[in-house]
């Protein structure tokens, strides 16, 4: 990974796919070359001071290609100062191979008043281990970014990294800091400044803009990660109804005829047009079924669509939509229809689909009508669109880089309006870049089920009181009766030691 020439491309474990035929490797490598050549997450890092380092960049600034891991700046303009250290020989991939010193801020007065105040931007050379191993070093070491810069006498340039993916190898899922690829070039002149005395940078992500902004998820109906996201998406999207426009996508591959064993467990027949990954290895979902659920979910979203009207909407002369019934559904969906359920009314398939469609308020017949006029269509067109990754998304036709999580994701989008709109200031609180990211825990509300929950909790307590009260008033009752009892008791006694008298 982080030594390849090629990059590294997105972490898939190794399936019956995957060793069924070099064709689909080549295909697919294909497809990701040209998706490649097309928007890409740039990372824009600008020389703010030596003002002499910053004249030897064009207009200051250095392009490099962001990590698919990790938490970039969306939305924001972040200064820092360059770290480096000499490795020890073990090309950063061990903690002990460098040691950094991180400087007091404000021991530089002048510089804090004119820069105000700097993260650490840890730079590290690529090579002989992942690119994730780097960055993890780095933050445990406390950086708050970091630049990689390209092997040392590589010929490569900014343009030629820019379509590399900095792939997560499966372990970045913890990395809550971002990091960017640069040429060896541009990091050469970095790390000689860096030597001679202090080197401020800001960093950027340009998200391209518009009125109304185009979201792209590509993702799997079996697939957690994505279920999850889309799940602690929704509340974000319903607050940015109209003036996102929200597509789902669904991974879809072809594979070459000559082995119909396994197009049998992976594709919807032997032809091998339509393939998906099989979700739980020896389980029993297979490929055809998250197919025929990628379907469904595609028609729920076509069906349950409504278009939507704002003032963005207006300027740029879109049409807006929508679809509350399948956000609701794709929630409830992977709640309830699980992959490995033994009872077919709680397992993923078509039978628990039908049966969440009702509770959500979907017609089932109009979905079932949908997959069949549409199936080959939909397929079709999910297979020859694909992204470079199962879970991929792109904002305004740009590559998305980052962790996928929802407010991050969403920092991205509002980063994507030219004029961002007022929500945007209510879904998340301004970033403090010297701590590593974490997702704000998201409003979303009082649920119909918590409500219930709720009221039960409060019913059972009024009862409980209820009783309590009878019980002390019942002692209470008591208590007075002996004692008028008494009381007549001793005035009858005493009329009676009169009548003796």
């Amino acid at each position: 990974q982080g030594g390849s020439k090629l990059g590294a491309l997105p972490f898939w474990p190794p399936t019956v796919a995957a060793m069924a035929s070099v064709a689909l490797v080549t295909t697919r490598a294909v497809w990701l070359l040209l998706l490649l050549l097309a928007s890409t997450s740039e990372a824009q890092i600008r020389v703010v001071a030596p003002f002499s380092l910053a004249q030897q960049y064009v207009r200051g600034r250095i392009e490099g290609s962001t990590a698919m891991f990790g938490a970039p700046f969306y939305g924001d303009k972040v200064l820092g100062r360059l770290v480096y250290a000499e490795s020890r020989g073990l090309s950063y991939c061990t903690p002990d191979d460098y040691s950094i010193y991180h400087e007091h801020h404000n021991d530089d007065e002048s510089e804090s008043s004119e820069h105000g105040k700097l993260i650490d931007i840890v730079m590290v050379r690529r090579g002989n281990c992942s690119f994730v191993k780097k960055v993890q070093i780095a933050a445990d070491k406390g950086a708050h970014a970091v630049i990689i810069i390209d092997v040392e006498g590589s010929s490569r340039t900014s343009q030629d990294l820019q379509r590399i993916i900095v792939a997560d190898d499966g372990y970045g899922s913890d990395i809550k800091i971002p990091s960017v690829l640069i040429s060896s070039m541009d990091g050469a002149q970095l790390i000689e400044a860096a030597r001679r005395g202090s080197v401020v940078v800001e960093l950027a992500w340009d998200v391209p803009v518009g009125h109304v902004v185009q979201v792209d998820l590509w993702m799997s109906a079996a697939s957690k990660q994505s279920s999850t996201f889309l799940k602690e998406f929704w509340h974000n999207r319903k607050e940015l109804n109209g003036v996102i426009r929200f597509q789902p996508h669904y991974d879809v591959f072809q594979l070459s005829p000559s082995n119909s064993q396994v197009y049998n467990e992976l594709c919807t027949d032997t032809s091998g047009n339509f393939c998906a990954e099989d979700p739980d290895g020896a389980g029993q979902i297979k490929g055809k079924d998250v197919l025929e659920e990628d379907v469904r979910q595609l028609c729920i979203h076509d069906i349950t669509k409504i278009a939507r009207e704002s003032d963005q909407s207006k300027m740029a002369n879109v049409v807006v939509y929508y679809a509350e019934k399948y956000w609701r559904y794709v929630s409830e969906f992977a709640d309830t229809c699980l992959l490995d359920a033994t009872n077919p009314q709680d397992r993923f398939g078509q039978e628990c689909s039908e049966r969440v469609q009702s509770d959500v308020g979907i017609s089932v017949e109009e979905v079932q009508d949908c997959v069949r006029r549409t199936k080959d269509e939909k397929l079709t067109y999910e297979r020859e669109n694909p992204a470079w990754s199962m879970n991929a998304l792109r904002i305004n036709g740009w590559r998305y880089s980052g962790i996928l999580d929802a407010e991050l994701v969403t920092r991205a989008i509002c980063a994507g309006f030219i004029s961002p709109p007022d929500v945007c200031e209510t879904l998340f609180r301004p970033r403090d870049p010297t701590v590593p990211f974490a997702a704000q825990p998201v409003n979303q509300g009082i649920t119909m089920g918590m409500f219930f929950l709720w009221l039960s909790i409060a019913g059972c307590l009024f009862t409980g009181a209820a009783l309590l009260y009878k019980r002390h008033l019942k002692q209470n009752v008591h208590t007075v009766l002996r004692e008028e009892v008494m009381l007549e008791v001793q005035a009858q006694m005493g009329q009676y030691a009169k009548l003796g008298a």
